[in-house]
């Protein structure tokens, strides 16, 4: 004779695999996007793989956090708009991570972040955004 368990015992547990779950794909997505950045930074010149994927992890440990509370404050549709608003202020916050880094060159930093940013976004972002809406 099967055993059916009310549905209030079962619902806390399943939170708690999906929350972990959901938890463990941000980190391995955050990684992936350093990774990928470190690369860009690296191909740019703006130091060695070691130093340049250790601040990509850093500034995308700062924008997932930032992320992740908007997640909490906006609206919860998929809009491009979002998308783009994230692009600019993951942008904003990597300029000034590697602004910390490197003070004396602006100008490598900020083109350096836009191009990290850039193929984290195309090779990683945008086709996970796009296919999940669809």
């Amino acid at each position: 004779m099967p055993i059916h368990l009310p549905f209030d015992v079962v619902t806390p547990g399943l939170s708690f695999v999906i929350i972990g779950g959901s938890i463990l794909v941000l980190i391995i997505l955050t990684i992936l996007i350093a990774l990928v950045e470190g690369v860009a930074l690296t191909l740019l010149g703006w130091d060695s793989f070691k130093r340049a994927y250790l601040v990509a992890l850093l500034m995308n440990f700062i924008s997932t956090c930032v992320g992740a509370v908007l997640l909490f404050i906006l609206p919860q549709e998929q809009n491009l708009w979002w998308v783009l608003i994230s692009f600019a202020l993951s942008l904003l916050i990597e300029g000034l991570v590697l602004v910390r880094f490197k003070r004396r060159s602006a100008r490598q930093n900020w083109t350096a972040a836009l191009v990290a940013n850039l193929a984290s976004y195309l090779i990683l972002i945008a086709p996970i955004y796009f296919f999940g809406a669809g």
